[in-house]
């Protein structure tokens, strides 16, 4: 049961990680080379330059949560079928015992 668990959860991580790896990082400016960009931060040193961040967010995060909630579901509905099946192998472990106990007070 341990490794059915931990196999499904090996594959919702594998079905999850491209989604959040998917997102390209920014790429440079054509000739942008280390002195240029060192000279442009020197600059910005110098002088005040605001600075004004993305129109929208670049991590997808609706998928994201969507599968963190399927993820927890799906572990929460294992745990309670795995309690299920202790909670009957122990009744039928009990019954076991008591039967075994009237026989051996008939003798």
């Amino acid at each position: 049961m341990r490794a059915l668990i931990a196999a499904f959860v090996l594959g919702c991580t594998m079905l999850i990680t491209p989604l959040a790896l998917a997102e390209e990082p920014p790429a440079e400016p054509d000739g942008a080379s280390a002195e240029t960009q060192q000279g442009a931060a020197e600059e910005r040193a110098a002088q005040f330059v605001g600075v004004r961040g993305p129109d929208a967010e670049s991590v997808p995060g609706g998928a994201l949560m969507l599968a963190a909630y399927a993820i927890v579901w799906a572990l929460l509905f294992l745990f309670l079928m795995r309690m299920r099946g202790l909670q009957r192998q122990t009744a039928e472990e009990l019954e076991r015992l008591s039967a075994e106990i009237r026989a051996s007070e008939g003798r």
